[in-house]
């Protein structure tokens, strides 16, 4: 009866279950950095970092960051990527039939009418996202609004929360907020220089961000409430598909899958790395860093002295939000 028990027991441990010993967890790595070149540019760069399970057969996970504002080069290439992927999980609240309502040339959207005037390209138009290997993984409208309103019960949510629609409001054009932003984006795309300063604070802000927006104390509370669900609770809801794919291949060979790609805005890959590897025991691997646009300070008209008054205000600005700011 013992000799069976070891038998079964050694069996067990040879067959696909076995764990790798797991390194001790450093120091979060960033996301998103800085790279300056030889030639002049400043290029915001944004990481495609692989996750190492603990234990045989199981699939690595591959962090897929993104911006969403990016060069037709950028897209392209984590097109290419994303094409090879077994399964890919994306964002898109409510987006379960691959449909963006943002993409619509005849309605105003903030992000796209920015991508024009930067003479970049937006994620939603960029991306094609028709593959069967692409899933959408994350909230509901509904399970969104609820869990803004802080009630189970859907009925009672009574709307979006007001954070949620003055954001909304800015992102459609229409709240005064909006058409004065609607008003200066159309104002950038008039002047090269211009374009060319906002590109340089948009790559040193996103660049330089420590933390992410959820811990932003300079927020109001209400925005870094909205803030912490948009990051913390859509990542909830990404973790439980990831691991309800590897339960699948756990229990059949026939579902295991050499990897899966999280395509996600790369605001929520910390907090998501972060529980990956608290909670399944994955650990960090190899980067690959993609520039998703760069800028040309010199051949735009700006001087030195220019991008140091535009990194002295980013510093700033980001310590007032409780952001840091690496330097």
């Amino acid at each position: 009866m013992l000799r069976c028990g070891y038998v079964w027991m050694m069996a067990v441990l040879l067959a696909g279950c076995a764990t790798r010993p797991l390194p001790p967890l450093g120091p979060p790595k960033p996301i998103l950095r800085v790279q300056e070149s030889t030639n002049g540019s400043i290029a915001l760069q944004v990481v495609v970092r692989e996750l190492v399970p603990a234990r045989r057969g199981d699939p690595v996970v591959r962090l897929v960051g993104v911006t969403h504002l990016g060069t037709a080069e950028y897209y392209e290439g984590l097109q290419t990527l994303l094409n090879r992927e077994p399964l890919v999980l994306f964002e898109g609240v409510g987006a379960t039939n691959k449909q963006f309502r943002s993409t619509q040339e005849e309605r105003y959207a903030l992000q796209p009418a920015l991508a024009k005037a930067l003479r970049l390209r937006f994620q939603l138009q960029a991306i094609d996202y028709s593959g069967t290997n692409f899933v959408n993984s994350d909230l509901t409208m509904q399970e969104l609004t609820r869990v803004m309103a802080g009630n189970q019960d859907p009925a009672a949510a009574g709307g979006d929360d007001s954070a949620l629609g003055e954001m909304i409001s800015v992102m459609d054009g229409s709240s005064w907020t909006g058409v004065m932003v609607k008003f200066g984006v159309a104002f950038i795309e008039t002047s090269p220089k211009l374009r060319a300063t906002v590109r340089l604070v948009l790559i040193e802000t996103l660049g330089s961000m420590e933390g992410d927006l959820g811990e932003a104390k300079g927020l109001p509370p209400s925005m870094r409430r909205l803030m912490e669900v948009l990051i913390r609770e859509r990542n909830k809801a990404v973790l439980r598909d990831v691991s309800q794919a590897i339960e699948r291949g756990r229990k059949s060979r026939r579902n295991r899958l050499p990897s899966i790609a999280v395509f996600y805005g790369a605001g929520h890959l910390a907090d998501f790395e972060k529980r990956l590897c608290e909670d399944l025991g994955y650990r960090p691997g190899a980067d690959d860093w993609r520039t998703a646009f760069d800028v040309h300070p010199k051949k735009a008209g700006l001087g030195a002295a220019d991008v140091a008054m535009a990194r002295k205000m980013v510093r700033e600005q980001l310590k007032t939000m409780g952001m840091g700011g690496k330097k």
